[in-house]
């Protein structure tokens, strides 16, 4: 059973205590020859009188009765050789003061107790937060960030507050932010509405507490040791001072047995001196006071010692907490870099990334149904119902994302690299994987150089599928990972030793890249047509067009993402990007926390940290990303199939969907235009071939033609369904 903790005396009753005991030691109030007894003093009396109302012998105004004789009187005596007849005024002022301060104490008590707490309630703002309430038509805005209470609102006031204090104390404002937040939001929007201790998100708030929890210990460490030693200092002089005297008397020490007072040592001392014996305090502390004599003087130097050790380990510290202090007060002040940064993150995942692409067509017809945050407007894609340039024939509702071989696509592998090649949860198979997914599929795929993969040798000693070891001729029959053909001619590439042939197979012609070709088949002496009727079949090199998976999607978007986000710090870091760049190599390899990243970012750049923070976490994505589609192994037979450049885009799909059925994202990159689009057509949805906005209905449709001839197009009916165009 553990018993209930006892009422603790407010401010205002303690104070009136202290003011009783104070009134009976006026020299006004004492004679001069004491005549009652020491242990019944008037404050005793006092004591006895509260006793008995609490218990219900005596009523309120029986005890109010009784005190003002007990305030009035005092120690001078009603009758005798020392009585008097008449207090002083004085005394009798003050008398009457402590009856009126008692008489307000008694409505803080018992069936009075709540009435400020209960009136609160009645009140018509209750015992919510005012800033729960619309107080736009009650209230005025002194400030941006402050407004003032409403005239009829009721304040709570602490028990001992005084004139005074109300003087110093705000009752006419109060913080509020801008941007409060409304019902159903849970997010936070303003510095203002952030309280670190009930949310700590920030690292930097983390720091900061544990350094302030170290200096909270230590100084009352020392500050126990103190105690302890301002009380063992008197009694230690004293027992050298006894110890003398023996000697100079010619007894023998230890004659006459010492022992403390009882209650000398209070739990703070004990604990201080346990703390410096550490294991041994408690045999220590029962030698003190068995035999105090001998043991106060030794105890009481082991405290100096380690008053004096301490001391000055603490100003050893001090150095450290401060330039902890110094070095992470800034971030904690950054409220905003933790919530933006988690959104970013949000757009890194699957889901998101998977959605912007599945629901192209609503955001196209909607925008406002497009997810909003400051901390990605830069990263918003666009959305689109038909594209309509005519090189690209993308007429379904896609995705459009910038790119070009200006981004730091260099940057983007060295910090790839980085984290295959030293991370411990990343094997050497998966280093193998990321560097023939870069070679074979994203480097050409972006027309980047391949020397730059050359830094990152392959681990295995599994043959390279991109190496060509045998040439074939015009003429030779080949067969390759999209179908058996006859090689029409050999073209050379713009890079020194490398080629790709233009094939014919039975569905037409197309380019096919030397590791696309199996092997020779025997010839059938059939004539070679190099006419230009064939290369009219196929897209112009600035343009490339990819089925590919979900995996396959996700790569990218994430890979374009990472280059998005390294070209945007750039810009906005300037000559710091470099060391930004080297301190995030630093984070990938381990050499330091995300926590110090951060803060070599928010050094060299005082805003946007929350930018530089999320880049990591894609890394990390991106490189999860190229994991998954090394092992779905379907990229390299797919981008066989894209580099045949067919312009019959339903082959090109056909001939993907043999490979695979998950070849359900359409992706396509045009290098002139700076773009890369993205759209979802799943089994079953047709591939838009013409442009729908440019269709001409049909004749027979006798009522679209005479809406036609009243002035209406087919752009003013943008909202009627697909199925009646």
């Amino acid at each position: 059973y553990i018993p209930e903790t006892p009422i603790q005396p407010t401010t205002a009753e303690s104070v009136f205590f202290e003011n009783v005991l104070a009134h009976f030691n006026r020299k006004d109030l004492f004679p001069d020859k004491q005549a009652m007894n020491r242990k019944c003093t008037p404050y005793s009396e006092f004591l006895k009188c509260l006793h008995l109302f609490g218990a219900g012998v005596l009523n309120k105004e029986e005890l109010i009765q009784l005190l003002r004789g007990l305030f009035i009187q005092g120690n001078i005596p009603k009758s005798g050789q020392n009585a008097t007849v008449n207090a002083s005024s004085a005394s009798n002022h003050a008398a009457f003061v402590l009856l009126n301060e008692f008489h307000k104490l008694l409505l803080g008590r018992g069936p009075y107790a709540n009435q400020d707490q209960n009136l609160k309630f009645r009140a018509k703002y209750g015992s919510y937060p005012i800033r729960e309430y619309d107080i736009s038509d009650m209230s005025q805005e002194q400030t941006p960030s402050y407004w003032s209470y409403p005239s009829d609102f009721v304040y709570e006031k602490f028990s001992g507050e005084q004139e005074k204090d109300a003087e110093v104390l705000n009752y006419e404002c109060f913080a509020i932010a801008k941007d409060w937040l409304e019902k159903g939001d849970r997010m936070l929007k303003s510095p203002e509405e952030y309280d670190g201790v009930k949310a700590r998100c920030n690292v930097f708030e983390e720091v900061l507490a544990r350094i302030e929890d170290e200096m909270y210990e230590v100084d009352m460490a020392i500050e126990r040791n103190s105690c302890a030693m301002r009380l063992l200092e008197p009694i230690a002089e004293e027992a050298m001072r006894l110890r003398q005297q023996e000697e100079k008397d010619g007894q023998p020490i230890g004659r006459l047995q010492y022992a403390l007072p009882p209650r000398t040592l209070n739990s703070i001392h004990i604990g201080a001196i346990a703390r410096v014996y550490g294991e041994a305090g408690d045999e220590v502390i029962q030698h003190l006071m068995a035999n105090a004599l001998v043991v106060v003087p030794i105890v009481f130097e082991r405290l100096k010692e380690k008053d004096a050790e301490w001391r000055k380990v603490k100003v050893d510290l001090d150095k450290e907490w401060k330039a902890m202090l110094s070095d992470n007060v800034e971030g904690s002040l950054d409220v905003q870099c933790h919530f933006y940064k988690r959104e970013l993150e949000k757009c890194f995942t699957a889901d998101w990334l998977l959605g912007e692409c599945q629901r192209a067509k609503s955001f196209g017809k909607h925008p406002s149904k497009i997810p909003k945050h400051p901390a990605i407007d830069r990263l918003q894609p666009e959305f689109a119902l038909v594209n309509e340039d005519v090189e690209l024939s993308l007429y379904q509702p896609h995705v459009s994302v910038p790119i070009s071989q200006n981004m730091p696509h260099k940057d983007a592998l060295d910090c790839l690299g980085a984290l295959f090649s030293t991370d411990s949860s990343k094997s050497e198979s998966n280093n193998e994987k990321f560097v023939v997914v870069w070679k074979d599929f994203i480097s050409p795929w972006f027309g980047l150089p391949s020397e730059w993969i050359a830094r990152y040798p392959r681990t295995s000693n599994s043959p390279d599928r991109s190496a060509s070891t045998v040439k074939f001729v015009v003429g030779q029959r080949v067969r390759t990972v999209v179908g058996d053909g006859q090689i029409i001619s050999v073209i050379d590439g713009a890079i020194p030793n490398t080629f790709q042939y233009l094939i014919k197979f039975s569905f037409g012609v197309g380019y096919v890249r030397p590791s696309a070709v199996a092997h020779l088949l025997p010839s059938n002496n059939t004539q070679i047509d190099e006419s230009s009727a064939n290369k009219a079949q196929l897209m112009t090199d600035n343009l490339q067009i990819i089925f590919g998976t979900e995996k396959i999607y996700l790569m990218v978007r994430l890979y374009v993402l990472l280059v998005t986000m390294l070209l945007h710090a750039k810009d906005m870091a300037g000559v710091g990007y470099s060391r930004i760049l080297s301190s995030l190599k630093d984070l990938i390899v381990g050499k330091i926390d995300a926590k110090d990243f951060e803060t070599d970012c928010r050094k060299l750049a005082k805003t946007n940290v929350f930018h530089y923070a999320s880049i990591p976490h894609l890394v990390e994505a991106c490189a999860d990303a190229i994991v998954k589609v090394a092992d779905e192994d379907a990229v390299d037979t797919l981008y066989h199939c894209s580099r045949l450049k067919l312009k019959d885009l339903s082959l090109l799909r056909s001939l993907s969907l043999e490979v695979t059925e998950g070849a359900v994202y359409h992706i396509q990159i045009l290098h002139s235009g700076g773009r890369i689009l993205f759209s979802y057509l799943p089994n079953g949805v047709n591939l838009q071939l013409s442009n729908p906005r440019e269709t001409k209905p049909p004749d027979s449709d006798r009522a679209f033609s005479s809406s036609k001839s009243e002035g209406r197009t087919l752009e003013g009916r943008e909202g009627q369904p697909e199925a009646k165009r």
